[in-house]
């Protein structure tokens, strides 16, 4: 997991100024958020962070997916999301991917061995840190892009 920290830290800066911290617990990586760090006028925590946390661990899911796979120069990018908020987070919070099904994975492989990329649906959650209540879902497609010989990296 501090592999998967650190590439967060080198590549996408804005979590670090966000306050996000990555988890790496036994069900796989979380994101934490504050609740004073991300507080709108409502008292509650800003639905833009908490989309924010719900893509990251979704991502973090994604990318540690790849990477034991032995994956490590394939680029993960979400291609769509929905969020629904169902009650407010007026605590610290956790966002947490679903764990992804074996038969889910094994086809997204088949599909990025043979094409060199492939498509994965994962599903997330918000709760309040010291609790398990469901208060956002979130679902989004992830694509994952295999490097081929010759491709220039932008």
């Amino acid at each position: 997991m501090e592999d998967l920290q650190r590439y967060i830290a080198e590549h996408i800066p804005i979590v670090a100024r966000n306050g996000f911290r990555i988890d790496a617990g036994p069900e796989g990586p979380s994101v934490l958020g504050t609740y004073r760090d991300h507080i709108n006028h409502r008292n509650s925590v800003f639905g833009g962070s908490l989309s924010n946390a719900l893509i990251l661990a979704s991502w973090a899911a994604v990318r540690t997916l790849v990477v034991n796979r032995g994956l490590t120069g394939a680029t993960v990018v979400i291609q769509s999301q929905t969020v629904d908020f169902l009650k407010p987070v007026v605590r610290d919070f956790r966002a947490r991917a679903s764990a992804l099904g074996e038969r889910e994975t094994t086809r997204f492989f088949a599909l990025l061995d043979r094409f060199g990329k492939g498509r994965l649906i994962v599903d997330a959650v918000v709760t309040h840190q010291d609790d398990s209540e469901e208060l956002a879902r979130f679902r989004g497609e992830f694509v994952v892009v295999i490097p081929r010989v010759g491709d220039v990296e932008a």
